[in-house]
């Protein structure tokens, strides 16, 4: 069962940080007082992808993500390869890990899956977040 306050960020959590300048972290922290975050290695990898086209905010979101990291925001998990090599995306790696952690989304399809598995997810919404 995942513990309420091991908080794993998926990536498209952070590019909604990043973009919209809004403090995730006060959001969640609003539902769970003692959250602490997480962020899988491979993230950095499908930022990479996404932002190809856009060398310049990929530059920046990695700046970003490594001042949340020394500020102690954040604090990365190295996947190990043979996980990685039999979970292929980080959905799937997060479905993996949700096991311990509360994976923080706002994508649909991943909800789906881990609600499925009778797991909690912290979702996010313009308004805020919810636990679901």
């Amino acid at each position: 069962m995942a513990k309420l306050n091991k908080v794993l960020i998926d990536t498209n959590v952070l590019i909604y940080m990043y973009e919209n300048k809004k403090d995730i972290f006060d959001f969640a922290e609003i539902v769970i007082p003692d959250a602490k975050f997480y962020i899988l290695d491979k993230v950095y990898q499908e930022l990479e992808k996404v932002f190809k086209k856009k060398p310049i905010k990929l530059k920046n979101i990695q700046k970003y993500l490594q001042k949340l990291e020394n500020v102690k925001k954040i604090q990365e998990i190295k996947v190990p390869e043979d996980l990685a090599e039999k979970n292929r995306t980080v959905d799937r790696l997060l479905i993996y890990y949700s096991k311990e952690y509360l994976v923080y989304t706002n994508d649909k399809e991943l909800k789906k899956k881990i609600n499925e598995k009778r797991r909690r997810v912290l979702v996010l919404r313009e308004k805020g977040v919810y636990l679901n």
